[in-house]
């Protein structure tokens, strides 16, 4: 038994936090790779918690050459690096906080997991202790003369067992304990072992697979349904890192059309001043131009505050240091068109239906709820527990820690418990009742919010579409007003207010064509998100998997 113990004192300080460490991941990761096989848009080779290295910048291409309309901000481009859609799809993927907290979350619910189903196996223990002690009195040797004393001892206990609750609710427990006591003077020593086996069965409350593996069941299930809501969260990453990127690029083409829209206040401001001079305005129409440009000055500056804001917010949601000198490629929204689904509505929401995780899991959840329904019912019942007790023990005069199997204790017992109060377990079977029902409207109502999504998504696409054709017609005709009021004002003719107003409707339409291309472009990403179908790469570009869902 020292030997035992001792091997186990030296195998728990070899034991370094390093080696739980990687214990623990190798436990987690191995769940995750074994269940991410069963749920689509989950890349088992994303799933570990590699710290990710510093964003590497040095391969994309460098901006030559400022945008004068950026003003006194241009120089902060020059020299930037130009970051595309898909590198920064990529940097989002790698180097998001958000991602990896995902990453980490998903991994947590692993570790969990590993927990339950430790609880199943035989748990082992073992421990000691030991004491060195003297003890010194007054011995009476005859009447009248006392000598002190002095008794040495030396004690030491030392026990070793496991508990191992087995899948049909018993429990089996072993224990060995060895008790050694020598005293020094005279150099005698005790030695008593003792080895104890109890196995308890419980027949009606508390047995069964059902009721002993519900724990280990749902943590099983609980982790197939954090992949799950790991595959919608990389969806909804991307369409929101893709909504990021193209808000930034409509900041800046804001920024673009607003100065626009300032240097042709300034030009018509000079010659309105031309002809004021010579009488042929009068100073009303002159100051009602100075003042739309000072109007149009100001919004392109709050323009340029705007686009710069968002361009460090969206550094901050890849995860790069916000001073990174960026900018991002202005080329993607010339990518840009107008394009529809080859589906029908009708059609889309059959496939949402069969393919969207989280309707998989409500389902799930329905059949979690009425699992349940039997643990509870059995906490009705009564207690009816059988135990089987083996004792053995050393030879009280034997001097070394060996078991004396003729010494042994052996009892069985019938341990019974009436259900005479039962208020809290029916409380908890009732309760359990209502969760079914609520399980199921939550399933009806999780459907009906996946159709509304679609239905949403639809009227989006529709509504994008329309206002992407008006904004063309509204971009045209601005463009035919401006044209012709600045005809009409060389030649001395027309209002101020006229020239100021389809100056700012083309600024207008302008905007708006820029805002509705993007829009009609999200607004099919998030279609396809919806509709469970949006694969998302491990570089974080996409795939539409239509045609294999159609089939």
């Amino acid at each position: 038994m020292t030997t035992v113990t001792a091997a186990a004192a030296i195998l728990l300080a070899s034991c370094s936090p390093q080696l739980y460490r990687a214990r623990a991941d190798r436990e987690a990761y191995t769940i995750l790779f074994q269940k991410s096989t069963e749920v689509e848009n989950v890349d088992a080779a994303e799933l570990p918690l590699d710290t990710p290295p510093a964003p590497d910048l040095s391969k994309l291409l460098p901006k030559s050459e400022s945008d004068h309309f950026l003003g006194e901000f241009s120089s902060y481009e020059k020299g930037a690096k130009i970051l595309t859609l898909d590198e920064a799809l990529d940097k989002g993927i790698h180097h998001s906080r958000e991602y990896q907290s995902a990453k980490e979350n998903l991994y947590l619910s692993a570790l969990d997991l590993t927990l339950a189903r430790h609880r199943l196996s035989p748990i082992f223990n073992a421990g000691g202790g030991a004491t060195r002690a003297s003890d010194s009195r007054t011995f009476k040797l005859e009447e009248g003369m006392t000598e002190i004393v002095a008794t040495n001892t030396f004690s030491r206990t030392q026990s070793a067992g496991f508990n191992w609750l087995l899948a049909t609710g018993a429990r089996l427990s072993t224990d060995f304990t060895q008790d050694f006591l020598r005293i020094m003077t005279g150099n005698q020593s005790v030695n008593e072992s003792d080895l104890a086996v109890s196995l308890v069965q419980p027949l009606l409350q508390g047995g069964g697979t059902t009721v002993t593996l519900e724990a280990l069941t749902q943590e099983e299930r609980n982790v197939l349904y954090d992949l799950r809501d790991f595959a919608d969260f990389r969806r909804a990453f991307i369409v929101d890192l893709v909504s990021d990127y193209y808000g930034v690029l409509r900041a800046r083409d804001l920024v673009k059309n607003n100065y626009i829209a300032y240097q042709g206040y300034v030009k018509n401001v000079e010659r309105e001043e031309g002809f004021a001079e010579v009488g042929k305005r009068t100073q009303n129409q002159l100051g009602r131009l100075r003042q739309a440009k000072l109007i149009s000055e100001s919004r392109w500056i709050d323009a340029i505050r705007v686009y710069l804001a968002r361009l460090d917010e969206f550094k901050i949601t890849l995860g790069l240091p916000v001073d990174t000198k960026l900018v991002l490629d202005d080329r993607e929204l010339q990518k840009l068109k107008i394009e529809e689904p080859d589906i029908t509505r009708d059609q889309s929401v059959e496939i949402a239906l069969v393919t969207r995780p989280d309707l998989a899991t409500a389902s799930d959840l329905v059949a979690d709820a009425e699992r349940r329904i039997k643990v509870a019912r059995n906490g009705l019942l009564p207690k009816l527990d059988v135990a089987l007790d083996y004792n053995a023990v050393s030879d009280p005069d034997d001097t070394t820690p060996a078991i004396n199997w003729e010494r042994r204790r052996w009892a069985g017992s019938l341990d019974v418990d009436l259900p005479l109060d039962r208020k809290a377990e029916r409380n908890i079977y009732r309760a359990t009742l209502i969760e079914v029902e609520r399980a199921k409207r939550a399933e009806d109502l999780a459907r009906d919010r996946a159709r509304l999504a679609i239905y949403d998504s639809w009227r989006a696409l529709d509504q994008e579409r329309l206002s992407f054709d008006i904004a063309e017609q509204g971009v045209a005709l601005a463009s035919r007003r401006l044209e012709e009021q600045l005809l009409r004002s060389e030649l001395g003719q027309g209002e101020a207010r006229d020239l100021v107003d389809a100056q700012e409707d083309l600024v207008d339409a302008q905007n708006q064509r820029t805002s509705t291309l993007i829009d009609h472009t999200l607004a099919r990403l998030r279609l396809w998100r919806d509709m469970g179908i949006l694969y998302i790469k491990p570089d974080g570009s996409w795939a539409e998997r239509l045609e294999n869902e159609a089939r």
